[in-house]
């Protein structure tokens, strides 16, 4: 398996996502979690498959 800096970077990023969803919802249940953890993938996969900007 190789871990390139475009996958360290997609995992701060996603990991910030989660935690800025956690932290903005009060009180956090069950199901906050798992919006937060659905919304950290998606921001994995969509940095992961980002080529650039075309311009």
């Amino acid at each position: 398996m190789k871990i390139s800096i475009k996958s360290f970077i997609s995992l701060i990023l996603s990991i910030a996502v989660f935690y800025l969803y956690i932290s903005n919802v009060r009180p956090v249940g069950w199901f906050d979690s798992l919006v937060g953890m659905f919304l950290a993938v998606i921001v994995f996969i969509l940095l992961k498959r980002f080529k650039g900007f075309k311009l």
